[in-house]
């Protein structure tokens, strides 16, 4: 054992405290991602009596490794006072604070280094398990509780910025979406004079393909009219992705992310040098909107520059070489009622749904005219400015974030005044 490294037993013990007298009601379970989430489990019928109960700051964790994707499922409870966790779970708590904070326990266990030290611990000719005293023979670093409490602030001041960051980004597309329902659902965008079109008497005319009126001198084109869509391209059979960074990134379902442009992030895949060449014809460019195809449908998101010449998964198709709409408009279109509403009239497959390239070429497409989309494209750069700058700095936080924890092994300090 090294001299700073202590075994985690000793400043931890089960709690096995069942909920029988029915008091618990928040039924809670343990995420890959090591957060303890709502559970979606059906329990009509359950006798909640046998669950087990938790407490604020105290742990969970699932003992079973050989289904979790090489992760271990363990996680903290913070946001309620108490709740329940199934009886598969192993609940335990930090003997004594002024030892151990369990918040930098936490930050332990959220490091790859634990999950793969989980993994190989792991044992059992089914299914494998990290056991309690497996848990317990864990090692890691025990400063004092002066500089763990350092410790765990400086990650927190990491953790709540990115957090800030993403609720004005989400409030920054709320924005956004608003205002393309009140300029091309409701037809209030401004007339000549600056007023709301339709509640000014602009004329409405009646559109068959949308079966409503719209403004007259717009048009409704098929999406193939104003792109080109285009498939993407598994890897080679025999091939795999490299964690290696090279000058081919592979964009994959999973890599979409929960904002509205694609970025570079360190959790990209690449495609190895080699077999490039055999893929290069599928390949992004910056601007060019994506759809998944496969399995979650209809996921629309833009390319942002540093994904430019990325390779595209063969699970989306991509929309290229767009003209008379901008990147912008077509993505809150297919984000709106009626775009949603059309994709998924288009999916096909009885076992596993598909969106068929020709059934997104034939999408319909309600096109504004000139004056009011030129006046929309100035609106949505500023917008598209602050969501990208909101985003890229969450990236580079997140790179700090996962260089603390991955630091904690040496026990030391990383100042966040310069990363922010």
């Amino acid at each position: 054992m090294r001299s700073n490294y202590k075994q985690l037993g000793q400043f931890i013990e089960v709690v096995n405290i069942r909920n029988t007298d029915l008091k618990g009601e928040m039924l809670l379970g343990v995420s890959i991602n090591k957060i303890l989430i709502p559970s979606i489990a059906n329990t009509v019928g359950t006798d909640m009596s046998t669950y087990k109960l938790i407490k604020r700051n105290q742990f969970a964790y699932g003992p079973v490794t050989s289904r979790n994707s090489d992760q271990i499922s363990v996680a903290q409870l913070f946001e309620y006072e108490n709740a329940i966790v199934s009886q598969s779970y192993v609940v335990f708590e930090v003997i004594d604070t002024k030892e151990l904070e369990p918040e930098y326990l936490m930050m332990w266990f959220k490091r790859p280094e634990f999950d793969r030290y989980a993994r190989f611990k792991s044992h059992g000719s089914t299914r494998e398990t990290f056991d309690w005293n497996e848990m317990c023979e864990a090692e890691l670093p025990i400063p004092s509780i002066e500089k763990q409490r350092e410790i765990v602030e400086e990650y927190n001041t990491i953790v709540n910025r990115i957090k800030l960051n993403e609720k004005l980004n989400q409030k920054i597309e709320e924005t956004a979406q608003a205002l393309y329902k009140h300029w091309f659902v409701d037809f209030e965008f401004p007339n000549e004079n600056g007023q709301p079109y339709r509640s000014s008497g602009g004329k409405l005319v009646y559109n068959e393909e949308f079966d409503q009126e719209i403004p007259e001198g717009w048009e409704v084109k098929d999406l193939v009219d104003l792109a080109t869509i285009e498939g993407g391209k598994r890897m080679p059979k025999g091939y795999l992705l490299v964690s290696t960074k090279n000058p081919h990134p592979y964009i994959k379902v999973t890599d979409m992310g929960n904002n509205k442009f694609v970025m570079l992030t360190h959790k990209f895949e690449y495609v190895p040098s080699e077999v490039q060449k055999a893929i290069s014809r599928y390949t992004v460019n910056t601007g060019d909107l994506i759809i998944s195809t496969v399995g979650s449908i209809g996921i629309v998101k833009i390319i942002e520059e540093s994904l430019d010449s990325a390779n595209l998964t063969e699970n989306c198709n991509k929309v290229t070489n767009i003209n008379g709409v901008s990147s912008d408009y077509l993505y809150h279109f297919l984000y709106s009622k009626t775009g949603r509403e059309e994709i998924r009239m288009r999916d096909v497959g009885a076992v596993q749904a598909k969106l068929p390239m020709y059934n997104i070429e034939s999408l319909p497409i309600l096109c504004p005219e000139d004056r009011i989309h030129e006046i929309y494209t100035i609106v949505m750069n500023s917008i598209n400015n602050l969501q990208k700058n909101y985003q890229k700095e969450n990236i580079h936080l997140l790179e700090v974030k996962n260089l603390m924890l991955s630091r904690i092994s040496k026990v030391e300090s990383l100042k966040t005044e310069q990363a922010i």
